[in-house]
């Protein structure tokens, strides 16, 4: 027995509805999930920047440490500058460290490693470092810069001191400057 076109479509139809209404019925609202973790209210978390000087002797292994003075949060960024010199517009030069410099005498580097709480600066090399011309080992000006991971932006070129300085917000005067030992 041939069914009439008319039928099809009405059971088409049928099983159309129901399915769409089986679909769109909801159960209960399930319970209330955990509170998540407050955060600071008003609480704005800015970076860190702050200059040492310093000399790298044979008495402190070529390295010069230092305490931030605060505990690092675990996903802050620790940036430290070597100041290499001025521009011929009188500009410091900064040089984001580790730095590879090769001298007459073989290779060496300025290095650094941190903790959250302190920090280390400290020359390598394949030769005697006591070698070294003081110009390269006394007085040594760095700039220590710790940037919150919410103000990193990771296209962001970290070479560029002033670069993270802006993006920082801290202004060349605001930059507070300590005399340290090794």
């Amino acid at each position: 027995m041939k069914k009439s076109n008319q039928s099809v479509l009405v059971s088409k139809l049928f099983l159309l509805i129901t399915a769409g209404v089986l679909w769109s019925c909801e159960g209960p609202i399930g319970p209330q999930g955990p509170p998540g973790q407050d955060g600071l209210d008003g609480v704005t978390i800015v970076g860190e920047v702050f200059e040492i000087i310093g000399d790298f002797t044979q008495s402190g292994n070529f390295g010069i440490r230092g305490e931030y003075g605060f505990d690092l949060v675990e996903s802050d960024k620790v940036l430290i500058y070597r100041l290499g010199g001025v521009d011929q517009e009188g500009n410091d030069i900064w040089r984001l460290i580790p730095q590879v410099v090769f001298h007459q005498n073989g290779i060496f580097t300025y290095d650094y490693d941190f903790t959250f709480y302190d920090y280390s600066i400290f020359l390598t090399g394949d030769f005697d470092l006591n070698t070294l011309e003081p110009g390269f080992r006394n007085e040594q000006v760095f700039r220590v810069l710790i940037v919150p991971a919410d103000r990193i932006d990771l296209r962001m070129d970290f070479s560029n001191h002033q670069a993270v300085l802006n993006l920082l917000g801290v202004d060349e005067e605001d930059i507070r400057r300590y005399p340290v030992g090794n």
